[in-house]
């Protein structure tokens, strides 16, 4: 059976407003991003003090888990209004990076590669790319909203 899914551009937009002493510093970054056929947006009620496995990326996809060659765009948000939360994301040996995102904020991806390192270089290459988005959860029950889009 042939898809009926005609692919559409997703277009995200990042505001930011201040004025500080008198003087306005409104600045607006649009990104179109092209070729999106399918768009997942959902919101999970995390267990407190629990470490979730939200989101799987693999070469050959099955129900639940995202093609990692079809990746567009993924906006992890913390719904909470009090407590923050800790994502890690992981590659398929476990390596990874950690990220903490506090009350209200979101995460922004548009690319699965990734790397960390120790040194404190710059790094030039990013030898890593995600297979897995875990998602820990303070000491209450939080609410997170995932959006991922492919194409």
């Amino acid at each position: 059976m042939a898809t009926t899914v005609t692919p559409a551009t997703l277009t995200t937009t990042i505001t930011e407003t201040i004025t500080l002493n008198g003087v306005v510093y409104d600045k607006t970054t649009t990104k179109a991003t092209t070729s999106v056929a399918t768009y997942q947006c959902r919101v999970y009620q995390l267990k407190a003090s629990t470490s979730h496995s939200l989101i799987n990326f693999v070469s050959d996809p099955t129900s639940g888990r995202f093609d990692t060659d079809d990746f567009k765009y993924m906006r992890i948000t913390n719904l909470d209004d009090t407590n923050a939360v800790n994502i890690s994301l992981t590659d398929a040996s476990d390596a990874g990076l950690g990220i903490e995102l506090k009350a209200g904020d979101s995460f922004v991806l548009g690319s699965l590669n990734i790397d960390a390192n120790t040194s404190g270089d710059v790094l030039t290459a990013l030898a890593h790319t995600v297979e897995t988005a875990h998602i820990r959860t303070g000491a209450a029950e939080t609410d997170v909203e995932i959006v991922i889009a492919t194409a």
